[in-house]
């Protein structure tokens, strides 16, 4: 592009004003286009105000921002010159609550024209400043953005006195466009900046999760060759995490209500205070307030006592999926305990329980094998056996008989009305990844774990009688 031939004051007369709009308009698109190749934008407006500085023959022009947050401007363009030291005493100025006008009538979208500085009573506190500097005249023009908020304002002094006539204001007010343009083109600047910044954290931190989860997946294949013998331990454990997260469902919704009353009880708290301290709360405020609370106390009391039992419960039987010591406890209420920790996973299904136990029968033996049998028998039969979608009804009975070791044996017997299974697949059902529904998330190791747990822990037995269409029945037999 051309060098630019600025317009001198002695040829201002003679030239069209025509030649003055040309000029600024190159100066904006060359402007523009520093901004668009990422130049700064304190360089860019500085090009458009040493322009109209020479258009204009004024001593010194600065761009204010004006901040919409604290309400207050601000110098946009960092200058030696010294008269840019004048601006912050015009900022002052503005800002001066005694001279509020002047900032009402820049927000407003007029321009502030001091033809002469020392005649205005506005400018009596910078009298001596001006004087020093040799400034007399003044035009503060508002730069108003799309939206018809004031972005700033654009200020320009002069070393005489220097009325303005409509020329000099429409040149005023094309400046003002073009700093407003640059303004607006610096923030999508810097919010694309933003963006690109957040895209590549974002980025970064995928990234991250990646190399992490390529680190495990590597572990986890690592790891395959020992899965086969470690299946009972892998097995305690997965079956603990089922208990925290079954813990974590079910005493959700005391804990819930809980926080529900806590929260309302706090607002109400927050806005008796408010109406105490206003010297506006009423008597018959005051005691619906303190009713509400007695309720909201008694909401939160009997929501934390119900998880502190739910704590209890799968405490326990954590506690004995943890451990393969033997006690002695009531079978009955064990298996309702077992129940009640499913609950979550099958509280989407309509199935249907059935538990023929003698409330009276304890016995001596392995709580957390038998509640790891359960749990694989239940999530077996809720996966595959009402696969359909039908309800489903499960019947588990239990009885004590004798054996011929002159002891007793524990009867168990888990039934299901399901779709029931082949001669084929009962043969291979307790081999380890045998599964006939490779599209669930099932890995084909329930039953070969069910058969490890009743022979090797329980030392016990367990048959299967099954039909297409029959439902299954396993009957399970053990010492107690």
């Amino acid at each position: 592009m051309q060098a630019l031939k600025l317009i001198s004051n002695d040829d201002n007369e003679k030239n069209d004003p025509l030649d003055a709009q040309r000029i600024l308009d190159e100066t904006r698109a060359m402007a523009l286009e520093k901004s668009l190749n990422g130049g700064a934008l304190d360089t860019s407006l500085k090009a458009i105000t040493h322009c109209l500085e020479s258009i204009l023959d004024s001593s010194h022009c600065q761009v204010l921002l004006f901040d919409h947050k604290k309400q207050i401007f601000r110098s946009l363009i960092r200058s030696k010159n010294q008269h840019s030291q004048l601006i912050s005493g015009i900022i002052e100025h503005l800002m001066d609550p005694s001279h509020q006008e002047s900032a009402r009538k820049l927000k407003q979208g007029e321009s502030l024209i001091y033809s002469d500085i020392h005649l205005s009573k506005a400018w009596k506190k910078l009298h001596t400043e001006v004087k020093e500097q040799s400034i007399a005249g003044s035009w503060i023009v508002p730069i108003i953005a799309n939206n018809g908020l004031i972005n700033g304002a654009f200020i320009t002094l002069f070393n005489n006195i220097r009325p303005a006539d409509d020329f000099d204001l429409s040149l005023l007010d094309r400046a003002s466009q073009s700093i407003c343009a640059l303004i607006n083109q610096s923030k999508q600047k810097t919010k694309s900046l933003q963006k690109k910044v957040a895209l590549h954290q974002d980025y970064i931190a995928q990234k991250e999760l990646a190399e992490e989860t390529n680190k495990l997946l590597k572990k986890a294949i690592e790891q395959r060759s020992e899965v086969q013998g470690q299946l009972i331990e892998l097995e305690n454990m997965a079956a603990l995490g089922t208990m925290m997260s079954s813990l974590t469902h079910e005493i959700n919704t005391p804990i819930g209500v809980s926080l529900t009353a806590a929260s309302f009880l706090s607002d109400m708290q927050e806005d008796c205070i408010v109406k105490l301290q206003n010297e506006q709360l009423k008597r018959s405020e005051l005691v619906a307030y303190l009713k509400e609370s007695i309720e909201a106390s008694q909401i939160i009391e009997r929501n934390m006592l119900r998880a502190v039992e739910l704590i209890k419960t799968f405490k326990r039987l954590s506690v004995d999926q943890d451990s393969q010591d033997m006690r002695t406890f009531n079978l009955c209420d064990y298996v309702y305990e077992v129940l009640l920790s499913l609950k979550p996973r099958l509280k989407h299904t309509p199935h249907k329980f059935c538990i023929d136990i003698p409330a009276e029968l304890e016995i001596n033996s392995n709580p957390g094998a038998l509640s790891q049998l359960l749990i694989n028998l239940i999530m077996n039969s809720a996966h595959h056996a009402f696969s359909d979608g039908k309800d489903g009804h499960i019947t588990i009975r239990a009885s004590v008989e004798p054996n011929a070791f002159d002891g007793h044996n524990l009867l168990l017997v888990y039934k299901d009305n399901g779709s029931g299974m082949d001669e084929e697949t009962i043969e291979n059902m307790y081999k380890p990844f045998f599964s006939l529904a490779r599209e669930t998330d099932g890995c084909g190791l329930g039953m070969h774990i069910c058969n490890n747990i009743v022979m090797k822990v329980l030392r016990g037995t367990i048959d299967c009688h099954s039909k297409l269409g029959k439902g299954v029945e396993f009957t399970i037999a053990f010492a107690v």
